[in-house]
């Protein structure tokens, strides 16, 4: 794991990808994306992400699929963003569906130890 340049598996809709990414770039911070269950599940064997972000809000299904294949090889850290709570029990950390940029990127640099500036936007 890299403090200062943490990889990123992003679960959830395009857009917020694209969000994130566009709010961790300066930082350094990698955002992979994909887009299927499959192709998640290749990218974390693939590319071994310090955190996995999955919004479970905007892509329920695929986040529990994902979730039940990386749990199953004690994948972790593991950050979900959605209102369900039974994530609480599940995860390493559950936002509300409602967690601004500022608290996701927070929570992933305290997850990972990753260096970041309070001054993003």
């Amino acid at each position: 794991m890299s403090a200062q340049h943490p990889m990123i598996l992003f679960v959830g809709n395009s857009e917020q990808g694209t969000q994130l990414l566009n709010a961790v770039e300066p930082l350094g911070w990698w955002v992979y994306q994909p887009q299927t269950d499959t192709e998640a599940l290749g990218m974390y064997v693939s590319y071994l992400p310090d955190v996995i972000l999955m919004d479970a809000q905007t892509v329920p299904e695929i986040a529990e699929e994902v979730y039940f294949h990386l749990a199953s090889v004690q994948a972790e850290p593991m950050i979900v963003i959605g209102g369900d709570e039974v994530w609480s029990d599940r995860v390493t950390y559950h936002l509300p569906a409602d967690a601004s940029i500022n608290e996701i990127i927070g929570c992933i640099a305290e997850t990972t130890d990753a260096d970041w500036q309070t001054t993003l936007g």
